[in-house]
């Protein structure tokens, strides 16, 4: 099984208007290449630009979804959408690829809890509370020097995401907000694609305690194939690898997966240029002797469990 907990794709085929969509992208995945690359369960993060913040968020985030379901429907024999516990068992006995949808960024709420629940009609099942700036919920990474949390709107979104079933994402928060997310929350919540600060000190990786703290939470962290994130200049697989081992020597291996960002970067690692290569992280956690349930479970179980504990 193959889970990847992150990409931008429905923003890079909306915006570039390819020929074929989403079937056929030209950037780092399309469906021929998930297809390919077994990957059995994709989160698609609908990502509102920084010139649409503040007051176009949802506009946006919108258009976006009108175009996700166009897309759907021209590929329903290759795609369904995940919005269920029963669609999960659906999607892996199809072989259709299961697509679950997320907002990256709270400003698309505009401070209203029912602007949560429509969208979550619609079909949004996870949302990344802050993007790197600060919004009507927390304080993102790039406000670090503040020290805010969770606004009191902020607690109101917690609460109502885990009444909903709904999947958070402390990706992008600042670390007070991380920590009151946890206090809060009554179900497991996820950093979609981040990485280990102790391996390499970016703001957009979690610290030994954070990542702790999500294990403790039952959570998962999904490993971000971003160079700037896992290492210094050239970073490759073997740093990737590093924040890997680093995570599973720190609390186990039930709290790790792959959130690559594809489509949500220029640059990769040179060994994973696009989605048809995840296999070389398995091919490389075998060479290192991870045991096969050990990567079974950083491959996807581990967020599959999040998923059956989080969806109604």
């Amino acid at each position: 099984m193959l889970i990847d907990m992150h990409c931008d794709t429905i923003l890079a085929v909306y915006r570039n208007q390819q020929p074929g969509g989403i079937y056929s992208h030209k950037g780092h995945l399309d469906l021929q290449r998930l297809l390919e690359s077994g990957i059995n369960i994709q989160f698609f993060a609908l990502f509102p630009e920084s010139i649409y913040r503040p007051g176009r968020s949802l506009h946006r985030v919108l258009e976006m979804l009108d175009f996700f379901w166009e897309q759907l429907e021209e590929n329903f024999d290759l795609m369904d959408i995940i919005a269920c516990k029963a669609d999960l068992s659906k999607c892996l006995r199809t072989g259709k690829i299961g697509s679950l949808l997320a907002v990256e960024g709270g400003e698309v709420l505009e401070g209203e809890l029912r602007i949560l629940r429509v969208l979550y009609r619609l079909g949004i099942r996870s949302l990344g509370l802050t993007w790197n700036y600060r919004n009507e919920i927390a304080d993102g990474v790039a406000e670090n020097q503040t020290g805010g949390g969770l606004t009191k709107f902020g607690v109101q979104v917690i609460k109502e995401m885990n009444r909903l079933g709904m999947i958070i994402d402390v990706s992008h928060l600042a670390e007070r907000g991380f920590w009151d997310v946890l206090e809060l929350s009554n179900s497991p919540v996820i950093a979609s694609h981040s990485n280990s600060r102790a391996v390499w000190n970016h703001p957009r990786n979690l610290s030994d305690e954070q990542i702790k703290g999500l294990a403790q939470n039952g959570g998962v962290v999904g490993i971000n194939f971003v160079p700037d994130f896992l290492g210094p200049p050239g970073a490759g697989l073997d740093d990737l690898l590093k924040h890997i081992e680093h995570i599973c020597t720190l609390v186990g291996d039930d709290f790790l997966g792959l959130g690559s960002d594809f489509d949500g970067t220029k640059t990769l690692i040179s060994e994973i240029q696009d989605v048809t290569h995840l296999s070389r992280i398995v091919e490389a956690l075998r060479k290192r002797g991870y045991p096969e349930e050990s990567i079974r479970k950083i491959s996807g179980e581990n967020c599959l469990r999040v998923l059956t504990q989080v969806l109604q």
